[in-house]
């Protein structure tokens, strides 16, 4: 008796051996069959079509869309709302007053890292030469051609003694007038001279546009004051002053612009 049930139990395990060996084969043929591109028998195609959707429904089971598309399309959600975010967190300005517009990087060269970048907005977007470029961190530059599609910007990283900014530095006893002209690429610091004042301005205090030679750039932030030096007898004071834009990895930016 335990003889009789031994020998069937080898032939149940012979048999499901041969059926998973058959079905591989049957697999890896449809496989090579769904592959091949010629001109097939009508006995070929009907089995190709069979193997076909043997290789579906393989593929469905095993392979699910929880599992691999949902992944990739789950990785492009999260691109476009971190897109999304980074544009919705620029900076907030009066829609009563101003209209802006959101741009993106598109160029952005070695040789010219701390001059200029190219924008993916221009005159079709409404866009003109010397309007107002920042970030949520504040003032970026200002648009120094326009072309249909795009729009180069003059980064206030390249100012000079040719390239001068009128700006007003923020104290608790009031605003004072000065120059915004050089950029200390080692330090990352800007300089504001010509600061006429006898009191202390304090690290923290904040460097904005002054707005005199166009009030749509009236109060753009600049950055912050982290040391100053006196000179002419304590009258006159130099700033060093730190902007929180990196100007390393400018991604996305807004255009100002007046309402009509």
């Amino acid at each position: 008796m335990k003889k009789k049930l031994n020998t069937n139990n080898k032939k149940v395990r012979k048999k499901i051996i041969l059926s998973i060996v058959l079905l591989i084969f049957l697999l890896f043929t449809s496989s090579c069959l769904v592959l091949i591109e010629r001109n097939y028998f009508f006995a070929e195609k009907i089995f190709k079509d069979v193997s076909s959707k043997i290789n579906s429904y393989v593929v469905s089971n095993f392979y699910s869309v929880n599992n691999s598309s949902s992944n990739v399309l789950l990785s492009k959600i999260e691109y476009l709302q971190k897109e999304n975010n980074e544009l919705r967190n620029n900076l907030k300005l009066d829609e009563k007053t101003y209209d802006y517009t959101d741009a993106q990087i598109i160029n952005h060269t070695i040789k010219n890292w701390y001059d200029k970048v190219e924008i993916s907005k221009g005159f079709n977007a409404g866009i003109k030469k010397d309007d107002v470029v920042i970030s949520k961190q504040g003032l970026v530059g200002f648009v120094s051609k326009v072309s249909k599609n795009a729009s180069e910007v003059s980064l206030i990283t390249s100012v000079s003694d040719k390239k001068m900014l009128s700006v007003l530095v923020q104290t608790s006893y009031g605003n004072l007038s000065g120059v915004l002209k050089d950029y200390d690429l080692k330090k990352g610091l800007f300089k504001v001279t010509d600061v006429m004042s006898k009191n202390p301005i304090l690290a923290g205090d904040k460097v904005v546009l002054s707005g005199y030679d166009n009030d749509l750039y009236k109060g753009i932030y600049i950055g912050m004051v982290v040391k100053e030096q006196t000179s002419n007898y304590g009258l006159s004071k130099t700033l060093w002053v730190e902007s929180s834009v990196n100007f390393d990895d400018l991604l996305f930016v807004q255009i100002i612009k007046e309402k009509k």
